[in-house]
């Protein structure tokens, strides 16, 4: 029977070569290469079309040898929602930690305060700051009361403090029934530790050593848990490139299986034992491909290892150089991007970080939207209904392959040079990250990578995020009240710290008698960034100066003509200056020269920009330039390239000018020192 809907039938077929033939003469003569093809920070490209014909011997084996490391059975329950928990009291965070599990989460994290990670007692003044007060076993039974750690792993973020720490709750954990069935993540990493503080209390070689014997303890008591992880959110949040942070994954990986297998630990249980921490940023294919790159390259390790299983536990979290304190409404998109990649790249567990985040401690409101974020993305959307879905796409597979091989060439050379630990000792890994954040740094600042809320749509009268302020004076002194007096020594094993850890030993004591008070390796530390950092800086200023002066600093939009004619160049104008907190005083547009220094003189503004198209550039550029200075504007810019013009603009007052790819916050912060100049700050 003869089909009745031809439809595609009744065009002819389309092949490669005649589609970019049709797309070079839409170009009209522009570069293909330039116009549209993209060059990675990690330096491969990626084409605006792929064809099954790109498909070539190692992409076609990428799905397969994924697939063959995720269990079915993950299809059906998703991956694991973790929780980050970071109040400063403990009874306050096990009620937010109660609300969470009963409400969708399936884990959490608990992060230790400043003085905890770094070994201090409590009469430390960074008590709270940045954590939980968990100092002794007594605050770790307030925070986890009535959470059945057999059902939901705990996950621990201890810092220098992490043997201590992780001795504290498996004390916990073996004082309940079901010990043997919990999955706690205890997260012991001496690597990721020195890479983001620059500071460890001993040697790298004990530091790997004792985190090896510890972990053979650890696993023997949980054998359904992880003791150590491979963090690359430190490289990652200080400006690397996905391959950077890839390569330093596996560096630091092979460190620590090398030093679980030295202590006798079969390769597969020592692969067993470490999960690994990867940052997800707003790239949201980038994201996907990063975690199947990893696990394919992981895959391959542990095969030249001679595991038999070739499997590998990775937890995601939303990167911090992607959030932004400067309307922080759309980290709730971002961080959408961030869970929905890592679902889709095969993460076993997600941190979705509350779009507050930066800006201080969630409430239940904003932890239920991260937390909701991951539901809607698990229960609604089905995401993890799927092995590998993204595999035989053309576009991700061969992504996948070109940034493996970017990130494997990168990690030999840090192989070749003696390792992670050296690359970090040396700071010549500090100063490839640094190298590739200047160039994030740039493209953020011009607007070639743009951020939403940020350097496009700003809206500087946006309501203002509060969050919760403790009472740390308080959180200490009740930390103080439920300490016992401990004087013993503490012995090295990880029995003896548990034992310890029952009889009221604090962090602070069992880290003191480990390592002593002093830092025993010191290396340049990664800094961490984010993207949105100059930006924040400038409307930080913007505030101060409205608290000052009653009005943000602003710049009068000098529109010509009709508002079709001005209406492209205004807004450009008003999204680039509003960028840098500057509010812009718009119109409707003026017909003359004089018109356009009455309403001027009239705003009260210091400083103008002319908005128009080329045509009325000619004609009235000029003429307007110098009825804003005679009007008292002290300084006048036009929005668009001047080309051959600029000699002449210049001559009638314009000052400067602003266009696609022109600095804006360093435009922004030139005319924010100059309004702060006329009005008497400088």
């Amino acid at each position: 029977m003869t089909d009745p809907l031809k439809l595609a039938s009744e065009f002819p077929s389309a092949d490669y070569a005649a589609w970019r033939t049709l797309a070079e003469e839409a170009l009209k003569g522009a570069s293909f290469e330039k116009k549209l093809v993209t060059k990675t920070l990690d330096g491969f490209a990626l084409q605006p079309l792929y064809t099954k014909g790109d498909q070539d011997a190692d992409t076609r084996l990428i799905h397969d040898v994924l697939s063959a490391s995720v269990e079915p059975r993950e299809t059906v329950t998703g991956w694991d929602i973790r929780q980050l928990h970071t109040h400063p009291d403990p009874i306050v965070t096990n009620a937010a930690i109660l609300d969470d599990l009963e409400n969708g989460a399936t884990s959490i994290l608990l992060k230790l305060d400043a003085a905890a990670r770094k070994g201090r007692e409590i009469s430390s003044g960074e008590v709270g700051v940045d954590g939980i007060a968990i100092h002794c076993l007594a605050d770790l039974e307030c925070t986890l009361s009535d959470v059945y750690t057999d059902l939901a792993t705990i996950a621990l973020d201890g810092g220098a403090a992490a043997i201590p720490a992780a001795a504290m709750l498996a004390a916990r954990m073996t004082d309940e029934d079901g010990a043997s069935e919990a999955a706690p993540a205890f997260n012991i990493d001496p690597i990721g530790t020195l890479a983001s503080t620059g500071t460890l209390p001993c040697s790298t070689d004990d530091a790997l050593r004792q985190t090896a014997n510890i972990t053979a303890e650890l696993i023997d008591l949980f054998p359904m848990g992880t003791a150590i992880s491979v963090n690359g959110a430190p490289y990652y949040n200080a400006g690397a490139t996905d391959g950077q942070e890839l390569a330093c994954l596996l560096a630091s990986g092979v460190a620590y299986l090398r030093a679980l297998t030295d202590t006798g630990m079969a390769v597969d249980q020592a692969a067993g034992a470490m999960v690994f921490n990867v940052a997800i940023g707003t790239d949201f294919f980038a994201g996907i491909a990063k975690l199947r790159a990893l696990r394919l390259m992981w895959t391959r390790i542990l095969a030249a290892s001679g595991a038999e299983d070739a499997s590998i536990s990775i937890n995601a979290v939303s990167a911090e150089m992607a959030m932004s304190k400067v309307d922080p409404w759309v980290n709730m998109l971002r961080t959408t991007v961030t869970s929905f990649a890592a679902g889709l790249g095969g993460a076993d567990s997600v941190v979705c970080l509350p779009y507050d985040h930066l800006i201080g401690l969630p409430d239940g409101f904003t932890r239920r939207i991260a937390r909701n974020t991951q539901l809607i993305l698990q229960e609604e959307s089905n995401v993890h209904r799927v092995i590998d879905p993204a595999g035989g796409a053309w576009f991700i597979e061969n992504m996948t392959r070109d940034l493996a091989k970017a990130a494997w060439a990168k990690f030999q050379s840090l192989e070749a040079s003696g390792g992670i630990v050296a690359a970090l000792a040396n700071g010549g890994l500090k100063k490839d990250i640094e190298a590739v954040w200047h160039t994030r740094e740039e493209r953020v600042a011009n607007r070639r990578d743009p951020l939403t809320g940020v350097s496009e749509f700003p809206n500087i009268a946006e309501a203002k995020v509060t969050c919760d302020a403790p009472d740390l004076d308080t959180i200490q002194a009740n930390g103080k009240a439920r300490q016992t007096k401990y004087t013993e020594t503490v012995g090295a094993t990880l029995s003896s710290l548990m034992e310890a850890a029952r009889k009221g030993a604090t962090i602070g004591h069992m880290y003191t008698d480990l390592y002593g008070t002093s830092a025993a390796t010191t290396v340049p530390a990664l800094t961490p960034h984010r993207l949105s950092e100059p930006y924040e800086t400038l409307r930080k200023r913007a505030d101060g100066y409205k608290a000052k002066t009653g009005t943000f600093p602003q710049i009068f939009l000098a529109n010509l003509g009709k508002v079709a004619q001005h209406t492209a160049r205004a807004m450009f104008a008003r999204n680039f200056f509003e960028a840098g907190g500057i509010e812009a005083i718009t119109n409707t547009g003026f017909a003359d020269a004089k018109s356009v220094a009455k309403a001027f003189t009239a705003s009260g503004a210091k400083i103008a920009v002319i908005c128009g198209s080329d045509p009325q550039y000619g004609d009235m550029a000029a003429d307007v330039a110098s009825a804003l200075k005679n009007a008292g504007a002290s300084l006048v810019y036009l929005a668009g390239h001047p080309g051959d013009a600029r000699a002449e603009y210049e001559a009638a007052g314009i000052d400067d000018f602003i266009y696609v790819g022109t600095d804006v916050p360093d435009t922004c912060r030139t005319a924010m020192d100059h309004l702060s100049g006329a009005r008497g700050d400088k």
